[in-house]
């Protein structure tokens, strides 16, 4: 199914200043549960973005350099977001064997979580993250876009 409109990231021309004014308004205002683009201030280890994001109620997908994001399942008994983190980036690695010389990613850039609004505030705060944007809480996984967010 194709995206119904609504979309995360930065817009087509939007500087990194004007997409993080936009991104703090939607996060302001965000109150119910909903999808949210969390872009770190630098791209983070597995363990560290999992401690960031340890509050979070679901992380739904991670987003490395400019790719589209990757789905996540949630960690099952004895496992920890980091091991899920570790996982995909291994498998991703693994697509990429012999594909040249593409560099296999080892750091997030950003996640796609799902968390109401009080929860996403505190984690905004974290000096490793650089924005959080929320989606209306209508959204539905599988119809909006990711646009990735270059920070500066």
């Amino acid at each position: 199914a194709a995206p119904n409109g609504d979309m995360l990231g930065t817009d087509a021309g939007e500087s990194f200043d004007d997409y993080q004014a936009r991104a703090a308004d939607s996060l302001a205002a965000a109150t119910d549960p909903a999808y949210a683009l969390i872009t770190f201030a630098e791209p983070l280890t597995p363990a560290e973005a999992a401690e960031v994001l340890e509050p979070l109620d679901r992380v739904n997908a991670l987003v490395v350099a400019l790719a589209p994001p990757f789905a996540l399942p949630e960690p099952v008994d004895g496992e920890s977001r980091a091991d899920v983190f570790d996982r995909e980036l291994s498998r991703i690695g693994d697509s990429l064997a012999g594909i040249g010389d593409a560099p296999v990613p080892e750091r997030i850039d950003a996640v796609v979580a799902h968390d109401a609004g009080d929860p996403l505030r505190a984690i905004a705060t974290d000096d490793a993250v650089a924005t959080v944007e929320v989606l209306p809480s209508d959204a539905a996984w599988g119809r909006f876009g990711v646009r990735p967010v270059q920070v500066p």
